[in-house]
This record gives C-alpha cells, sequence and structure tokens, in this order.
C-alpha cells in the first residue's frame, strides 16, 4: 500500500493479518485483565473489543461519558460471546485528570478482579489552534489530559495495579501518535506538544521500572473518530487494527525488544522481528537529536 510518508518496515498493513488477527490461538488472553482508558467510545473501544475477542477474563474501560461506556459495555460482551468467551466487561466512569478518583478506580479493579495484566492509556484530549489564536485554558486543557492524565494513570498502575504473583511482567501501553516525530502541522501544537510530553514519561517508565512492567508506545494509525474528525484526518484503516497490534505486543512473549520504544501499529510485526539485531544495535525507533549520535 502507497504511504504519504516513511515507513519503518516494507509492508504496511491497514487491516488485520494472520499474525495480530486475535482468533489466532498464539495471541490468547484468556485468564487475563484488561484495562483500556478512554475505552467508551474510538480507537479505545476498539482496542478493547479486540482483547474480548481475544478471551480476556476481564476487561474494564473507563471514560468520562456514562452513557458511552454502557453502550461500549453491551458492544464488548456480544463481541466476547460471538468469540464463544465468558469475558466479564465492566466500566467505570472517571475523569483521567482526577488523580485520587484514578487511584480509588484502579484498586477498586484490583480488588474485584486481581492483579491488571495488561493497561492500554488511550485516553486523550485535542485541541485545534495556532498558538497565536489558541485561548489558554483551552490549550493548557491538552496538557492537563494527555501529561497529568498519563501521569494519573502511570502512577495508579505501578502503586496499585501491578500486585500479582504471575512471574510474566505487566503490560502499559501507551498509545501516542507519529505527531510526535513529524515535521510540525499548523494548530495541532497542543496535542503534539503534549502528547510528546507523554512519550518521553513512557520512556522514562521503561527505564525506571525495568523488568516489573513492558512498556510501549503506538501510533494507532488513521482510525475513523470523534478526534479524527475534528482535525479533518480522513480514515484509511480498519477500526479494529490498533488493537490487534496491542494484542500481539501484550501477548507475544519475543517482543521484549521492542520495549521502551515508538511503534505504528501499521507496521509489518513480521518484519520486526525479523530486525531484531538492527533494531537493538543501532537502538532505533527512539527520539533524539539529528546528528547528536552521529
Amino acid at each position: 500500500m502507497a504511504f504519504p510518508w516513511p515507513t519503518f518496515t516494507k509492508n504496511f498493513h491497514s487491516s488485520i493479518y494472520m499474525a495480530i488477527d486475535p482468533s489466532n490461538p498464539a495471541l490468547s488472553v484468556k485468564g487475563k485483565t484488561i484495562l483500556v482508558t478512554g475505552g467508551g467510545r474510538g480507537v479505545g473501544k476498539y482496542i478493547a473489543k479486540v482483547f474480548a475477542t481475544a478471551g480476556a477474563s476481564t476487561i474494564v474501560i473507563l471514560g468520562r461519558t456514562a452513557s458511552s461506556l454502557q453502550a461500549a459495555e453491551k458492544e464488548l460482551s456480544a463481541a466476547a460471546v460471538a468469540a464463544e468467551h465468558d469475558t466479564i466487561v465492566r466500566s467505570f466512569a472517571v475523569d483521567i485528570c482526577d488523580t485520587e478518583a484514578v487511584s480509588r478506580t484502579v484498586e477498586t479493579v484490583c480488588r474485584e478482579f486481581g492483579a491488571i495484566d495488561v493497561f492500554v492509556h488511550n485516553a486523550g484530549d485535542l485541541k485545534l489552534g495556532t498558538i497565536e489564536s489558541s485561548n489558554t485554558e483551552e490549550y493548557w486543557r491538552s496538557f492537563e489530559v494527555n501529561v497529568k492524565g498519563t501521569l494519573n494513570c502511570m502512577q495508579a498502575f505501578t502503586r496499585f495495579g501491578m500486585i500479582s504473583e504471575s512471574t510474566t511482567a505487566p503490560t502499559f501501553i501507551n498509545v501516542s501518535t507519529m505527531g510526535i516525530h513529524m515535521a510540525p502541522v499548523p494548530t495541532m501544537s497542543a496535542y503534539s506538544a503534549s502528547k510528546l510530553a507523554a512519550w518521553k514519561m513512557a520512556e522514562y517508565l521503561h527505564v525506571e521500572m525495568g523488568a516489573k512492567l513492558r512498556v510501549f508506545s503506538i501510533h494507532p494509525g488513521r482510525i475513523e473518530t470523534d478526534m479524527s474528525r475534528r482535525a479533518g484526518i480522513p480514515a484509511a484503516d480498519d477500526n479494529e487494527l490498533p488493537g490487534a497490534f496491542c494484542l500481539w505486543l501484550a501477548a507475544t512473549p519475543g517482543v521484549d525488544f521492542l520495549r521502551g520504544r515508538m511503534l505504528t501499529c501499521n507496521w509489518d510485526v513480521s518484519e520486526l522481528l525479523e530486525r531484531k539485531d538492527e533494531i537493538v544495535e543501532k537502538d532505533l525507533l527512539v527520539m533524539t537529536l539529528a546528528g547528536w549520535r552521529e
């Protein structure tokens, strides 16, 4: 498929393929508890749906709007039933900018369902406007959601959500955007700058937690959502592609060399595995200052 900007792998996918298909038994997440922020709609809901199809024991979705969460619960439960799984689906209405509320919610989830095996942090905010024309409070809201909200989720998960007797490290997936490493797009500074900060936080989380936590950041592709419509970005990928890529990261033991790196869900996973030595030796898929390390 032709792509308007560079891609790391030769094969570029816009739909699910066998290696990341949730019906693939090798990607089963049976017995696992999955939490997705921003799970009531858009990319978050689609990610949760893939994990339901892959047999997760429990799926918890967080969001701000109770009505959207309730509708998503029904959709996710139906997806699990269609795949012949008895997945429990729960939702919690919570603002991720509310530190205490996020902590309480994660503690509640762990009391009811045990440790969280996969935490997908998808919730985000996009405000459009040039730096000159933007309302300061609206502009800063992107940082409240995308930076403070990310901090709240990371702290709640690492403090309360990782208590487990399992020998397998849990997974934290930060849903980011390729806008953090592309040339500036006018009117997108609040979103890109705040998401860049969140990505850097994920990089630090990876280093600080070490072997105790598997941390990845992904660009979810071009999915039709409320945010993409506001930004005028046309959909080009199947809705469930980012979820399938997240599933592959969470369920595949041999991908730990990708921890702490920035990935795009359209990239071919077989090629990523084939290029393991190159990625590790050259420390690829991280951000640095061009020319500084040459």
